[in-house]
């Protein structure tokens, strides 16, 4: 087919030239629609997410501040409450500290390990006591609920036995926790 001819083609037709214009251009337009679709289902999932995500912390972030002071607080106690192992009289009075108010007689006290290298770690320490029963368990107690945070490794007790009168020993090996 000529140019002439196609010319006159078109001439004759313009209204089905048009219309096979109109439906090509839509094709590729709905084509074109289509792909795009798909791309902007996933950045839209994309963008709900994050705004959810954002919207939460916005809205968390108003007890922000209270939540920092508290666990400051928190940590500040816990700092208070630990022993340094370096510091090899404070951590013998207390124990010196512990006998006067127990009643429990001190037999044998020693630091055995000084924690060093590690924060927050146990600070260890041997010790032996003597005392009647319900003596040693108010030492016990006290240990346990003392200002230090206490964990005790083993324990083993000796003499009488718990039903007749007499003291017993009790030998503890404990760690204190603590910083070097």
């Amino acid at each position: 087919m000529s140019n002439e001819e196609l010319s006159e083609f078109i001439k004759r037709n313009p209204l089905k030239i048009a219309c096979v214009l109109v439906a090509l251009v839509s094709g590729v337009g709905i084509y074109l629609t289509n792909t795009k679709i798909e791309e902007t289902k996933v950045v839209l999932e994309q963008k709900t997410t994050e705004g959810t995500r954002l919207e939460a912390n916005v809205k968390n972030s108003a007890h922000l501040p209270a939540q920092v002071e508290e666990l400051t607080a928190i940590g500040q106690k816990v700092q208070n409450r630990l022993v340094r192992a370096s510091q090899l009289a404070t951590n013998l009075q207390y124990f010196y500290r512990l006998e006067t108010d127990s009643g429990i007689e001190l037999l044998d006290l020693r630091q055995t390990s000084s924690g060093a290298g590690k924060a927050n770690t146990g600070v260890g320490f041997s010790i032996s006591v003597k005392g009647e029963y319900p003596v040693l368990i108010g030492f016990l107690q006290r240990l346990e609920n003392g200002p230090h945070f206490c964990r005790i490794l083993t324990a083993s007790m000796s003499g009488s036995s718990v039903d007749r009168a007499g003291p017993l020993t009790l030998s503890l090996s404990l760690e204190l926790l603590g910083q070097p």
